[in-house]
């Protein structure tokens, strides 16, 4: 959705990096095969790290399977084979994609309202099929996007309110198994959220003063200029509290595939994230302007 959930790539192994890119390719394939084009166009390195963590618990990697898709028509690409964990992030991947789609149709005013109700009417019957195979975690993620509308429209200066109906929404990913590794990884996207959340909250500041779109960070700093340079420690705290319970997280869970690759995102790649946007440094892809390019 957002793309800040990434590795870095410079500490990965040749093996690690290949992995990702052929968990994100197998993803778009996973979405194509079930929902069509359309959604694969907005597939983000976010959703891949779902993916790895949905499939963490298995106890073998399946060889790569070659493929070709829009971007490579010629050549084929190694991609992870469709598996469980694909499927469901394929699934997850439509919902948060679609519900994005509503935010936005609320917030937005002009061409971006336009653009947003069009996409709602192509993507409406995707969402269709995904609310079908996952519909208890569609009525969560309904729900906190409604008490999210809400908070908006109220103009709430509350960060940790906020932040915490966006966070239900990435919690309501998690399939309902009533063990813990449930309670674990609930806890583990909870903190996900509220932290992408208020992470794209400072990304755009200017931007949302600029227009007069509802920003917490705004209003709770009572910021007169988009400068974060005063408000960056108190900010970086808030955020790190999040970095600490996903990491807490992590570390209880049997992961038993692709763990060192999980932990350099969650321990390297989400604070350089963080470090970079309160920065101003912050690059979406890495600075390449190629889609799905680490």
């Amino acid at each position: 959705m957002f793309g800040y959930i990434r590795p870095v790539k410079p500490e990965l192994r040749v093996k690690e990096a290949d992995r990702f890119q052929q968990v994100y390719c197998g993803l778009c394939h996973a979405i194509r095969a079930r929902y069509g084009r359309f959604y694969t166009y907005f597939l983000s390195y976010d959703m891949t790290f779902f993916a790895l963590v949905a499939g963490c618990g298995e106890q073998t990697t399946d060889p790569p399977c070659g493929r070709r898709c829009d971007a490579h028509p010629l050549t084929k690409r190694p991609c992870a084979p469709a598996d469980a964990a694909l499927e469901l992030a394929a699934d997850v991947s439509v919902l948060l994609t679609y519900h994005k789609f509503r935010d936005s149709l609320a917030d937005e005013t002009g061409p971006k309202r336009l653009l947003a109700g069009l996409l709602c009417r192509i993507g409406r019957r995707g969402y269709e099929n995904a609310r079908a195979r996952l519909p208890e975690a569609d009525r969560e993620m309904v729900h906190a996007l409604d008490d999210l509308q809400a908070l908006e429209r109220e103009r709430c200066a509350s960060m940790d309110r906020a932040a915490d109906a966006s966070a239900r929404m990435t919690a309501a990913v998690v399939p309902p198994t009533g063990d813990v590794r449930e309670r674990v990884l609930r806890q583990m996207f909870y903190h996900i959220g509220r932290w992408v959340y208020l992470l794209d909250a400072a990304a755009d500041v200017q931007e949302d003063m600029e227009q007069g779109n509802y920003n917490p960070v705004v209003l709770r700093y009572g910021l007169h200029t988009p400068e974060l340079t005063e408000i960056k420690q108190p900010l970086e705290r808030t955020l790190e509290r999040s970095l600490a319970d996903i990491c807490m997280a992590f570390d209880l869970l049997e992961v038993r595939r692709d763990a060192e690759l999980i932990r350099n995102i969650i321990f390297l790649g989400m604070p350089a994230a963080t470090r970079q946007v309160l920065d101003g440094t912050y690059q979406t892809n890495g600075g390449w302007g190629k889609h799905g390019s680490l």
